[in-house]
């Protein structure tokens, strides 16, 4: 059996667990399956063109880069089972694509439930003020709708709820193989140091252990043990960070320092036996990695439900290891998992979500169209006359061409095309108008957009159709292959455009979603107001219309890999009104978005943007 192991590094929320999952695999491997761990490098294919999103800022749309890149890598391996984090949304690029029935067909995906970034950002000061968070609880919550399963330690089952759809995604209890290299035995001799592992910063613990240290410290329990803080430490002087800890530590009457180390390789400071490791986590397994290496070790999870105030736990933990009651004995081991068992069983499990796909009956392809016929020529001998023996209607809805016999030359640059309409306006029309004039036209209950300087790939249209049945999706979007001005058609790739379809709450800031070359469920997304038409042309209008489609209910999916090859006219753009009026657009997208976004998220954000004007 083939196995992916997405095991990442979260060096942002350091001491995050590193390599958490090598004792599996080596495990697995003893078993026979061929297993591999991917280390994040992107597919060879993806080196020569860059990939780019609606932000244009490659390290807020880090998270969605990463899965879109996963995705793609694990295609050439095509496994059988992939286990992937929860946090990041590492497994939605492999999830998408499975559902819109463009690989992983046979691929099971379980999901290793650690902290939702929507946790960490919402209850840590160490986090990216940044989108990221954002774009990565998009990608989170896609994920848990589309997983086969969610693998739950025990201790850290409730974390998901905030952010888990209304179908119960299936839950497994299961607890990683131990670790080699930890305290076999129980450590002799006196504690002489305390160390706290973890950034220096306040999500992690820190103003909770100091407070614990002075209360200790006013009790004489302390006497000379040194008091040491191992982890990255921030300079500014609004936060928690050096400043803050001159503050403090000023007064104290113990010793006390500060050990830089910007990553998990400075836990071999905490090897000496006489050396008490505390550190505080999120959820169990990023303790995983100190307890391989320390002989005593404190472990004081961060979360509050149902428990006494973390300084209160803190104190109390280390009155106890001070004084010799904890730390007598080897920390325990987790409860073993049977893994030969479990691999078994999740490759045997029915596929999520699972749609009985319609018999297509055909497919419509409407494109607007307004003087410019080579270009529209393209874009019509891209669509093929049928799909599976399923006719292709086409409709171009011309909107007042300044040309008298536009008909005609249409018609002649077309050839022979048995399902082809013309509907020609006297009068020119917005954007919007004319596209939901031509849905209302259409025969068939799958439409496809297309610009009529754009073009499809091969199988393009098969394949936005196919997903739209096959993921049971309402809208289905597709990445973008980017040509720019005078290129011709055998023109390289100037870059690849991605999106996420859904994009939650993220989407309120760019656009996410996809653009107007798109494939939709004629009857649910008319249900919904069809493209959003406020009368006159206003910009962003794929950005607005899916803003306003996700605010209705309508599931919007992302073809992976292109189907549509898109002019990129930059020329024309910057001379666009609409293109300059950002401002507005904004707006719009305020307004279809009808509140349906997460307003913890956003009261955050908007906290640290505040924050960052200070």
């Amino acid at each position: 059996m083939k196995i992916a192991l997405i095991d990442r590094d979260r060096s942002a929320n350091w001491p995050g667990s590193t390599s958490r999952f090598a004792g599996l695999a080596a495990l697995l491997r003893q078993f026979g399956h061929e297993v591999n761990l991917y280390d994040g490098a992107p597919a060879a294919e993806l080196r020569a063109a860059p990939v780019l999103t609606g932000l244009n800022r490659a390290v807020a749309a880090g998270p969605m880069l990463d899965a879109y890149r996963l995705g793609q890598a694990l295609v050439i391996q095509n496994p059988d089972l992939v286990v992937a984090p929860l946090n990041g949304g590492l497994a939605q690029g492999v999830l998408m694509a499975r559902a819109c029935g463009e690989a992983f067909s046979s691929t099971r995906v379980a999901l290793w439930c650690d902290t939702p970034s929507r946790q960490r950002f919402l209850h840590a000061d160490d986090a990216t003020t940044g989108l990221s968070p954002l774009i990565s609880d998009a990608l989170e919550r896609q994920s848990l709708a589309m997983a086969d399963a969610l693998i739950v330690p025990d201790a850290i089952r409730a974390l998901p709820r905030a952010i888990l759809s209304a179908e119960s995604l299936p839950t497994i209890e299961a607890y990683l193989p131990g670790r080699p290299g930890g305290a076999d035995v129980a450590p002799k001799g006196a504690i002489t140091e305390i160390v706290f592992v973890g950034p220096i910063r306040r999500g992690a613990g820190l103003v909770e252990f100091v407070e614990a240290m002075q209360r200790l410290a006013s009790d004489g329990l302390l006497k000379d043990r040194v008091v040491t803080l191992l982890g990255p430490a921030r300079s500014d002087v609004q936060g928690i960070g050096k400043e803050w800890l001159g503050m403090r530590g000023h007064r104290w009457d113990f010793p006390f320092k500060v050990i830089e180390a910007g990553d998990p390789v400075g836990l071999s400071y905490v090897r000496k036996p006489s050396r008490l490791a505390v550190t505080f986590v999120d959820d169990d397994e990023d303790a995983d990695v100190i307890r391989s290496v320390a002989h005593r070790v404190i472990v004081l999870s961060n979360s509050s439900a149902g428990t006494s105030p973390l300084v209160d736990r803190t104190e109390a933990a280390l009155r106890s290891a001070l004084g010799g009651e904890a730390i007598a004995s080897p920390v325990p081991a987790p409860p073993t998992t049977d893994w030969g068992r479990l691999v078994n069983e999740l490759t045997e499990r029915p596929f999520r979500p699972a749609f009985q796909a319609p018999p297509a009956r055909g497919i419509t392809v409407c494109i607007v169209h307004f003087n410019r016929v080579m270009q529209l020529a393209r874009a019509l001998a891209s669509i093929p006359d049928t799909v599976d023996g399923a006719p292709v209607e086409i409709i171009v809805l011309d909107n007042a061409s300044a040309h008298p016999s536009i008909e005609e030359e249409i018609r002649s640059q077309a050839g022979e095309r048995p399902h082809l309409r013309i509907i020609r306006l006297a009068k020119a029309v917005p954007q919007a108008t004319a596209l939901n004039m031509g849905l209302a036209q259409a025969r068939f209950e799958t439409v496809l957009f297309l610009d009529d300087d754009n073009y499809y790939l091969p199988s393009g249209v098969e394949r936005l159709a196919r997903a739209v049945a096959n993921g049971g999706f309402d809208i289905v979007v597709t990445a973008l292959d980017l040509f720019d001005d005078g290129a011709s058609e055998q023109a390289s790739s100037t870059g690849r455009l991605v999106f996420l379809g859904q994009a939650h709450s993220a989407g309120l800031f760019f656009n996410a979603f996809g653009d107007t070359a798109m494939a939709v469920r004629r009857d649910t997304f008319l249900g919904s107001g069809g493209f959003r038409d406020p009368g006159y042309d206003y910009p962003s209008l794929d950005w607005v219309t899916l803003a306003k489609s996700q605010a209705a209910g309508l599931r919007i999916g992302a073809l992976q890999s292109p189907a549509v090859r898109y002019h990129r006219d930059i020329v024309r753009a910057d001379m666009a009104a609409n293109k300059l009026d950002q401002e507005g657009a904004r707006l719009f997208v305020f307004e279809a978005y009808a509140g349906s976004f997460d307003a913890e998220l956003m009261a955050r954000y908007a906290q640290n943007l505040q924050f960052e004007e200070l």
